[in-house]
């Protein structure tokens, strides 16, 4: 980012992507629009890398009082065995030690901000606050375009309070990106997504259904510190029309499914289970999603325990919570290797599966946020029905 920043401020010819992506080789392959924060930074002075890590130390800290904040409000007061969960702290040092969060931080990243404000989204969701949760992922979608993907739904919903705010925030910041950097660079960005689409990344860090593919049909080396071959920064696997295919079939698949899925449109839980399932498919339908990115999955356990609590006393819950324990281990506490989740050692082939637990617990997750959504239709229609036959009943009499 500092590199395009120099480059658009200062005497060059050609076009961004085209100089440092395609030309130089350095992997910017973010929309121009995710600058504006940075430059904002550099416009007032703050451009040291220890200043930026400082920011990004806050972002996390302020993340986890937010976290701790949306798991009281989610879950109340807890009690296992008699003895009341202190649920605020567990939350807090949850969102600083889990894995994703963890990484990002180490690795220096935007999407410590990234996860704030989808966090803060769920949580002005939970007030009925729908414009501001609207104007929060706009404002997140500028840096991940994935997320622009919840424009469409919100109309495909019908959700305009959502849709206002998030084609304010995202219509001033594209409008000011153009206004900065030329609209020539916004649509220089296109080939950057093509190639991206067409190669993806082998690279142990991409956790998605490329990610899995390619590493199993190209034997590179998928480790940052592989003894036997490092991987060059400005390395990609070749095309494979397999993998290219097969990634656009599932992210497919993985895009229609929020739109298919209904949601009760008079349950906060029902709302917060659509929401976090869409923006985990979301990010799982990119051909690249990195470890750093799966930091959005915490308030999506904390709504799936929610959601299975609610049940526990009148249906057996105890299986979705197994699976969500085993989707937490495999997203949250097994980083594969070192602490900066850059493992050391030779690619093997045969342990890709392993690398990829990432993507797997994220998939498991899923699984558990759409069945615990069918169940509470389920219960609503059986509601419903037993309501009707009752008033039918009288009305008969």
């Amino acid at each position: 980012m500092t590199r395009a920043l120099e480059f658009l401020h200062g005497p060059h010819n050609g076009l961004l992507y085209q100089t440092l992506f395609f030309g130089e080789h350095i992997k910017f392959q973010y929309p121009l629009t995710s600058l504006l924060p940075l430059d904002l930074l550099n416009a007032v002075g703050i451009s040291k890398t220890t200043q930026l890590n400082t920011i990004n130390a806050f972002v996390l800290l302020i993340t986890g009082i937010m976290f701790a904040v949306f798991s009281v409000k989610m879950l109340g007061p807890v009690s296992v065995i008699g003895i009341r969960l202190p649920i605020a702290p567990l939350a807090f040092l949850m969102t600083i030690l889990y894995f994703p969060d963890h990484l990002a931080f180490v690795l220096g990243q935007l999407q410590t901000l990234l996860d704030l404000l989808f966090l803060l989204a769920c949580l002005a969701l939970v007030y009925e606050r729908r414009l501001l949760s609207g104007c929060l992922i706009g404002a997140a979608a500028i840096a991940k375009p994935q997320f622009a993907m919840f424009g469409l739904l919100a109309i495909w919903r019908k959700d305009w309070r959502f849709i206002i705010g998030f084609i304010v925030i995202t219509g001033v910041c594209l409008l000011l990106s153009v206004v900065l950097y030329g609209w020539r660079n916004e649509l220089d960005y296109l080939p950057v997504l093509s190639f991206l689409s067409h190669h993806g990344e082998w690279e142990h860090m991409n956790q998605s259904v490329n990610g899995v593919l390619v590493r199993l049909l190209y034997h590179g080396p998928s480790l940052d510190l592989d003894p036997h071959g490092f991987i060059l920064q400005s390395a990609f696997p070749p095309y494979i029309p397999a993998v290219y295919y097969a990634t656009l079939l599932s992210s497919i698949v993985m895009i229609a499914i929020p739109f298919l899925t209904p949601a009760k449109s008079n349950d906060v839980v029902s709302r917060l289970l659509q929401f976090c399932v869409a923006s985990i498919l979301f990010t799982m339908a990119s051909p690249v999603a990195w470890t750093h990115h799966y930091g959005i999955l915490l308030p999506a356990y904390v709504v799936a325990v929610k959601a299975i609590w609610d049940r526990l006393a009148s249906q057996k819950g105890w299986v979705s919570l197994v699976f969500l324990v085993i989707s937490f281990v495999l997203t949250g506490v097994m980083g594969a290797g070192s602490a900066s989740g850059r493992p050391v050692g030779p690619t093997i082939p045969a342990l890709n599966i392993q690398q990829s637990h990432v993507f797997i617990g994220a998939c498991i997750l899923v699984g558990v946020l759409l069945v615990e959504q069918y169940l509470r239709l389920s219960v609503t229609r059986r509601t419903a029905n037993i309501s009707m036959a009752s008033y039918s009943s009288r009305s008969a009499v």
